[in-house]
């Protein structure tokens, strides 16, 4: 549709291997070389571009727990409808996920069937330490 030569990268404050893509791209489409700075750093990117990307999933990950125990830390000891989303290998407890609110937590209890509806009851709902933890009523 451009009909002459294209390349697309996202904005550089957006993904950090895009600034590196970006230098590139300008100087090959101004017949420059590419600066030695972007050049240099280019076989390491992979390993800082993995780096960057964990550390944003833990980001991301700490800011669903806050406000998951934000939500629920008024109703510490009440009962709500889940369905258990894994089993620790010891069969003592694993995660569960409410119907609703759509909150994930672990859960304690021997018996919880992968897959299967159960009901938890809220043992805890700490903020400060952005989590939940939820225990298998009878």
């Amino acid at each position: 549709a451009v009909a002459a030569p294209y390349a697309h990268v996202t904005a550089p404050i957006r993904r950090l291997a895009d600034r590196y893509a970006t230098e590139v791209c300008l100087a090959l489409a101004s017949g420059r070389p590419v600066p030695g700075w972007a050049r240099e750093a280019l076989p390491g990117l992979p390993e800082v571009m993995q780096r960057a990307l964990r550390r944003a999933a833990d980001v991301d990950h700490a800011c669903v727990d806050l406000v998951e125990a934000l939500l629920l830390r008024e109703h510490v000891g009440d009962v709500f409808d889940a369905v258990v989303v894994d089993v620790n290998g010891d069969r003592t407890g694993g995660r569960v996920q409410l119907v609703a609110p759509p909150v994930f937590g672990r859960c304690e209890g021997a018996d919880l069937p992968l897959g299967e509806q159960v009901k938890v009851r809220l043992e805890e709902a700490d903020p400060a330490r952005r989590r939940v933890r939820f225990s298998r009523t009878a």
